[in-house]
């Protein structure tokens, strides 16, 4: 209901505008008053749907502005920024904090990535305290003489602390090219 609230979909909001014109034009009709505060009434629900869809974020999108900031920073190099995101218990494969955020200084440097970017983000909240992120990730790769854009994909799991949304796992799902023996190994360098 929150996110029917707080991320109103757009044929909702179009719906509520299409039936105040409606009221507006049969009360102006008929010229009665009621009709047309009801229609008032219905432009205004309309015009507050938009208002608190624009300016309160849900969960969700609160968890896709925290994943964009991820791999803004993992592209920057940006330790802290990358370990303000990450839960104190995350994990990705072998790896643990630390070393996650050592490796997201090197990983572009190490795999000659550019433009990385989230093509596509999924979300699904299986509970209150936790999100699920999939997302697909695009980047430019320059390695021996071959130079591409690969999609990628990736679970994170969001949980709820009191510093807001942190990332509690990484999981790849889909590395083109490169099996996740080898990334892993290669990581432990």
């Amino acid at each position: 209901m929150s996110d029917f609230l707080f991320d109103t979909p757009y044929w909702f909001l179009g719906l509520l505008v299409v039936a105040a014109i409606g009221l507006f034009i049969s009360g102006n009709a008929r010229q009665e008053s009621r009709l047309k505060i009801a229609a008032l009434v219905t432009l205004l629900l309309a015009v507050t749907l938009i208002l608190v869809s624009h300016f309160v974020d849900t969960d969700k999108e609160k968890v896709v502005k925290r994943t964009h900031q991820l791999i803004e920073a993992v592209e920057k190099k940006d330790k802290n920024a990358v370990a303000s995101l990450l839960h104190s218990r995350v994990s990705l494969a072998w790896m643990r904090k630390d070393d996650i955020v050592e490796k997201a200084a090197t990983v572009a440097d190490e795999f000659h990535l550019s433009n990385i970017r989230a093509t596509s983000i999924d979300v699904e909240q299986p509970n209150r305290n936790e999100i699920q992120a999939t997302v697909n990730v695009s980047a430019h790769v320059e390695t021996g003489g071959w130079a591409g854009d690969p999609p990628s994909s990736w679970l994170f799991t969001w949980e709820r602390t009191t510093n807001g949304w942190l990332v509690s796992d990484i999981k790849p799902i889909k590395l083109p090219g490169i099996d996740l023996t080898t990334l892993i190994g290669r990581m432990k360098h």
